[in-house]
């Protein structure tokens, strides 16, 4: 029978950990918990629980320590869970994807409930161990232990997680704060090792700085690192994702032309169209022509970003009621 374990690593995580770990039960045949560091009763939470706990240094890479928290055990599948998400899953239809693919890590949903704007996205979670490992200080990935991983997407149906967020806005700042630091710490060994450094790892770097800065309200620090990625490696998948953020961050500012033509070159690049025309019509409005941003809005149904975030609806269909309230004072 095909074994299926979750691990996860925590750190003073006793407010959220019991609903995760319970969602889990008849999901997974065992549970891994790893801590670097807890002093609120993660620990004893966790083994109260039946999960399996280990302890570790905290050496600012989340990759180290998702590995670490693989040491010492097998499974033919690992189902990677952090301490605010909790698994709905259909246990059999999971047992039964899983022995019938070839592939070596799955795609799995994910809905950000709590985050600033509601979304879903799908990230690599469950994979085979003897294929891939993480790797990346901050926003980590599985990667293949040697060739290429077969990657598929597996049903929302069969299983899906649902990501309660930080529990405070003070809470999400913190973590953004610390995050951002990492990836500082990250972009300034690539910097180190010069020529030899690899251009993949220095874009992915340079856009989880970005995307922390933000979180962490450094904003121009965030278009600066937004911009050196774009300079440095066009056509990337990465150039694509930090214009995108960098389109919102000039949006908020209210520098409504230089969003206009981020989402030209959005367009150009090959962004979905009705994310272009959703970024689009919210300068066009600020710029006074709401009529325009009305047409622009008419063809969006739904909001899918570069990364691939789905946002819920109700963003959309506020901004469409806002436009209309705004409509006959355009005349």
């Amino acid at each position: 029978m095909t074994s299926l374990a979750a691990t996860m690593i925590v750190r003073d995580e006793a407010a959220v950990l019991a609903a995760s770990l319970r969602a889990l039960r008849n999901v997974v045949d065992e549970i891994h918990v790893h801590d670097t560091g807890s002093t609120d009763g993660t620990v004893s939470l966790a083994a109260s629980l039946d999960a399996i706990v280990s302890r570790g240094l905290w050496t600012n890479d989340f990759a180290s320590a998702r590995n670490d928290a693989m040491a010492g055990w097998t499974a033919d599948w690992v189902l990677a869970v952090d301490a605010d998400e909790q698994a709905v899953a259909d246990p059999a239809a999971l047992r039964a994807f899983l022995a019938g693919t070839d592939a070596d890590l799955l795609l799995v949903e994910i809905d950000n409930e709590q985050d600033r704007s509601a979304f879903t996205h799908r990230t690599g979670r469950l994979f085979r161990p003897s294929a891939g490992e993480w790797s990346g200080a901050v926003h980590e990935q599985v990667v293949a232990r040697s060739g290429r991983l077969r990657v598929a997407h597996l049903p929302r149906e069969v299983l899906h997680l649902r990501h309660t967020g930080y529990a405070t806005e003070a809470v999400r700042y913190a973590k953004c704060v610390r995050n951002a630091a990492l990836a500082q710490a990250a972009v300034d060994d690539l910097v180190a090792q010069g020529a030899t450094a690899s251009p993949t790892a220095v874009a992915a770097t340079l856009l989880d700085l970005g995307r922390s800065l933000v979180g962490a309200e450094r904003r121009q620090e965030a278009v600066d690192a937004f911009e050196t990625l774009r300079e440095l490696f066009p056509g990337t998948r990465e150039w694509l994702v930090a214009t995108d953020f960098l389109a919102r961050q000039v949006l908020a500012a209210g520098l409504d032309e230089v969003c206009l033509v981020l989402v030209d070159q959005l367009r150009a690049a090959g962004a979905p169209p009705m994310y272009c025309d959703w970024l689009a019509a919210q300068a066009i409005a600020q710029l006074g022509d709401v009529a325009a941003a009305q047409r622009l809005l008419d063809g969006v149904t739904e909001v899918v970003d570069t990364d691939g975030r789905r946002y819920e609806t109700t963003a959309l269909r506020e901004l469409k009621d806002l436009l209309g309230s705004l409509a006959p004072a355009a005349y």
